[in-house]
């Protein structure tokens, strides 16, 4: 039986790779299959038309989407796979009970101002 493998678009991504949120997914995908330990660490290794299959979008859309990864150095091909240049522990990974990513979405105990937005 094949193991079963769920990808996290991160909030690091988002601020600071300057992409869509398609090549953002793209990207996720590939990052999670590189950093698994649970899969040995070996990114994507198929062909662009099947991961274009899996991730929904047409093989030329996927083609575009990984040659503009592969331009800004996010991905690189190697041997036949596809692999991310970063590596980031998520919170709680680590020895210490501090995180180095704090959530802005989360507000503990601030007042805010009267506007409501």
């Amino acid at each position: 039986m094949a193991k079963s493998f769920y990808f996290s678009i991160q909030s690091w991504m988002l601020e600071e790779l300057d992409l869509s949120l398609t090549d953002v997914a793209v990207f996720a995908y590939i990052n999670g299959l590189t950093n698994s330990e649970e899969l040995g660490k070996q990114g994507w290794h198929g062909s662009k038309r099947r991961l274009a299959k899996i991730l929904h979008v047409s093989p030329s859309t996927m083609n575009d989407i990984l040659n503009r990864l592969e331009e800004k150095a996010y991905i690189r091909f190697h041997n036949g796979f596809i692999l991310s240049n970063f590596h980031r522990d998520l919170p709680g990974k680590k020895e210490s009970k501090e995180a180095d990513v704090q959530n802005p979405d989360i507000f503990e105990g601030k007042e805010g101002s009267d506007v409501p937005f």
